[in-house]
C-alpha cells in the first residue's frame, strides 16, 4: 500500500510541475497550451487526493494523514531533485508512476 501512496504522490507532483509554465518550459522546451496545463493541474491534484484516500484507507485517520504528509515530503523532494538534475526524466516519471498506481489500486 505504501508503494501505491508513493507512486500516486510522485505522479501527482510530476503532473503539477508540468502544469506550471516555468517547469513545462524546462522539461518540454516550450510552454504547452493552457488546456494542457489545466488538465495536468487537475490530474495532479486528483492524484494527490487519491494518495490521501489510499493512506486513510490503509491506516487510521491520524496515522494515515501523518504517513501521507511524510510521503508528500519524499515525493516533492524527489520531483524537485529530478527537475534540478534530470528534468527530461519527468516525462517518464509521470506515466510510469500513474501506471504503477493504477495497477496497485486494481490489486488492492
Amino acid at each position: 500500500m505504501n508503494v501505491l501512496i508513493l507512486a500516486s504522490a510522485l505522479a501527482g507532483f510530476g503532473a503539477l510541475c508540468l502544469s506550471m509554465e516555468r517547469h513545462a518550459r524546462q522539461v518540454f522546451g516550450s510552454v504547452p497550451g493552457p488546456v494542457r496545463r489545466l488538465a495536468a493541474a487537475i490530474l495532479g491534484w486528483s492524484l494527490l487526493l487519491f494518495s490521501l484516500a489510499g493512506a486513510l484507507r490503509h491506516y487510521e485517520t491520524s496515522i494515515g494523514i501523518t504517513v501521507w504528509l511524510g510521503v508528500l515530503t519524499l515525493a516533492a523532494t524527489a520531483v524537485g531533485l529530478l527537475l534540478a538534475y534530470a528534468s527530461r526524466s519527468i516525462l517518464y516519471l509521470v506515466p510510469g508512476m500513474l501506471a504503477l498506481s493504477a495497477v496497485g489500486a486494481w490489486l488492492s
